[in-house]
């Protein structure tokens, strides 16, 4: 639902205006993307800055983050802990302190997902390593929880939504409901080294574009009726599961939270994600911003 801006200013012509037409092609998570992006064979990469990435530039990989995508704000936790209903239902989960030695699954091993997780876990007084932590993609985490085959899963709307609205799992916590947490980025436009060097003034007219189509998703908000039918053709998610999700925060400016970005890379360096702590001014690019 991140992708918000881009649908938009796809469907409103804005790149089309700008001599732009996007190839879209789906990666099962922005970590994924991370050889495709280095060799160049991606122009944009959209999705969550992860251990992988923040490891490829310390290596010399030229991509950079170049925008946000999405960030949790006070009432935009669409990234969070769903737990099984039956779960909080009988009492056996009252806080995180009793997910401990559950099965609680990410999307994808050194993401924002552990990140959240483990900030989550020293709130309730454990570590990231005191949950079973098991990496399963969003469709199969639903057939996960119909088996109950996990107790709990970091999911990112809509996929929430559908879990609720099928009697398997509640909104647990939210990370705007962890002190300390937010402003938090969790997702971000990510550009490759050959577009930033190669095709500057297209990186430049994209960017145009783009900020276009988060402008209006800001201005009209998550629930408009345009901005669901547009969300619903382009992710095929049915609008009625839009709405009940809790959106993401979009920056109508593309602004980043550095201070966030900083605080993941010390994370995952400090629990053996990175070999090298690098600085976030290393792995940002905001010179098409402004």
């Amino acid at each position: 639902l991140s992708n918000a801006g881009i649908y938009i200013a796809i469907e409103k012509g804005y790149f089309k205006e700008l001599g732009i037409r996007n190839e879209l092609t789906s990666f099962a998570s922005a970590a994924k993307m991370v050889p495709a992006l280095t060799a160049g064979e991606l122009d944009v990469s959209v999705g969550s800055p992860s251990a992988g990435l923040f490891n490829a530039i310390a290596q010399g990989a030229g991509f950079r983050i170049v925008a946000d995508k999405g960030q949790v704000r006070p009432g935009y936790g669409f990234t969070l802990l769903a737990v099984r209903k039956d779960l909080v239902d009988s009492g056996q989960v009252k806080s995180v302190r009793d997910l401990k030695g559950r099965k609680v699954a990410a999307r994808a091993k050194g993401i924002i997902q552990d990140y959240v997780l483990g900030m989550r876990a020293e709130e309730g007084g454990l570590t990231f390593r005191d949950l079973d932590i098991i990496y399963i993609g969003s469709p199969n985490q639903v057939t996960a929880f119909e088996t109950k085959a996990i107790d709990a899963a970091f999911a990112v709307e809509p996929w929430p939504a559908r879990l609720v609205e099928r009697g398997l799992a509640v909104r647990f916590r939210t990370p705007d409901q962890v002190k300390g947490l937010t402003p938090l980025q969790v997702a971000a436009i990510m550009y490759s080294g050959k577009f930033i060097q190669e095709r500057r003034p297209v990186a430049q007219r994209w960017m145009n574009a783009y900020l276009r189509g988060c402008k209006v998703y800001a201005s009209k908000g998550a629930q408009d009726p345009e901005i669901l039918a547009i969300m619903e053709k382009y992710t095929k998610v049915p609008a009625a599961i839009i709405k009940a999700s809790i959106p993401p925060y979009q920056d109508p400016d593309g602004k980043l939270v550095l201070g966030s970005l900083s605080e993941q890379i010390a994370w995952y360096h400090a629990n053996g994600y990175l070999q090298e702590k690098i600085s976030v001014e290393r792995a940002v690019d905001l010179s098409f911003l402004k």
